[in-house]
């Protein structure tokens, strides 16, 4: 099977000795309601979580939840509470969600309050090495402009709008170094640690330890949004070669956004539309259906027609399978007629995740399904190849 590896820029094999991998991805900063974006991401690894599955893989899922963030403390502070408390709220309304959409549940989630001590450790480190200096606006690492560029595969100076001498750099020797551990917040939690003044963690090396904690390095995949990829995902890799992880990560996939006519659903702008709007006239496996006629590394559209027309369409495709499955399911490989649909499903998958491909193979299996049912044919491999789907796309469950 091939997948997309942001690192190189190109579709490579992908295989491994031992059969079982660590996967992380990104978990959500909780400040706030699940929106279509996230559904976007977590369906999306869910679907290369189930296909490893079923090619026999034993997958450690980690994904952290990022609890302690301006945002968070923002968000405590408005509401009156303490920030744990806060960020309690949305890290279940995100879970209820996920489960609506029928997103297996991680191995195991973690929180970055929960790393706090190994956070502040790393970063004292940092500090006695020289790699790390202090200022009144928390404690920062030096990055070179030339450490960035693995995953972006491009000369960041040349990328940028502005010049970085151009940059002002606050309370920063450079723009291009980045908060390890930052001063209290209003609402916020803070932590007391012997060699550092009081404060909290800083984003991106919240993720480094968090990851590396719970997965053997390198670890296998790592997935997240496009828009992670710069900074915190090349800022993940060059913090971990600065604590003495060495390899990080083997594999990095990116999906892409979702989007309105005029490009991504901006936080800036208020427009992420949040899973209970959405749901209140579109079904979760209808949502998860409209996102998998998509490809998973391709910006996703988004108009309120365009979703109503596949809420339409799943439903009109669930009618055979519910039929169908309540018989017992038998192998459809050794059905002569079904047996080209399970190869072109399984082509479909190993070729990054190609979902609209799969879901060609769905409307075709319906056709078949739906004339069987009429001739009082053999359903029981159809019941079975209504199964893979279930088992690898999360549908009909």
């Amino acid at each position: 099977m091939r997948f997309f590896n942001t690192a190189s820029g190109i579709k490579e094999e992908f295989s491994k000795d031992s059969k079982k991998l660590g996967l992380y991805i990104c978990g959500p900063t909780v400040y706030s309601e699940t929106h279509l974006g996230h559904a976007k991401s977590y369906v999306s690894f869910d679907i290369l979580k189930r296909w490893l599955t079923y090619k026999g893989y034993h997958v450690t899922h980690i994904q952290n939840f990022t609890d302690v963030s301006d945002e968070t403390a923002e968000g405590a502070l408005r509401e009156g509470v303490d920030e744990f408390t806060f960020t309690q709220k949305y890290e279940k309304e995100f879970l209820d969600n996920m489960a609506l959409l029928s997103n297996t549940y991680a191995s195991k989630y973690t929180r970055a309050s929960e790393f706090v001590g190994k956070i502040a450790e790393e970063t004292k480190k940092l500090l006695e090495s020289g790699e790390a200096y202090q200022t009144d606006q928390g404690v920062f690492v030096r990055i070179n402009q030339d450490d960035h560029g693995k995953l972006l595969r491009v000369n960041l100076e040349e990328s940028l709008a502005e010049g970085t001498s151009d940059v002002d750099s606050g309370p920063k020797e450079s723009p291009h170094d980045t908060l390890l551990w930052g001063p209290p917040l209003e609402g916020g939690n803070s932590w007391e640690v012997d060699g550092l003044p009081p404060g909290r963690p800083g984003w991106h090396l919240e993720c480094t330890i968090m990851s590396s904690s719970e997965l053997d390095l390198p670890i296998d995949i790592h997935w997240g949004g496009i828009d992670l990829i710069y900074p915190h995902h090349e800022t993940e890799m060059i913090l971990a070669e600065k604590i003495g992880l060495g390899h990080y990560c083997d594999f990095w996939m990116h999906n892409g956004l979702m989007e309105d006519a005029e490009g991504k659903l901006s936080k800036s702008r208020s427009e992420r539309v949040s899973l209970s709007q959405i749901f209140e006239e579109c079904p979760p496996a209808s949502l998860r259906f409209y996102l998998l006629t998509h490809h998973y590394r391709a910006f996703t559209p988004y108009t309120p027609d365009s979703l109503l027309r596949a809420c339409q369409e799943a439903e009109k495709l669930g009618i055979n399978a519910v039929d169908c499955m309540v018989v017992d399911p038998t192998d459809p490989r050794d059905d002569d007629e079904l047996a080209p649909l399970v190869s072109r499903f399984e082509t479909a998958l190993a070729d990054d995740l190609d979902t609209p491909a799969a879901m060609n193979v769905l409307r075709d299996l319906d056709v078949i399904a739906g004339n069987r049912i009429k001739q009082n044919g053999n359903l029981a491999p159809i019941s079975g190849m209504y199964s893979i789907f279930e088992c690898v796309l999360g549908l009909f469950s």
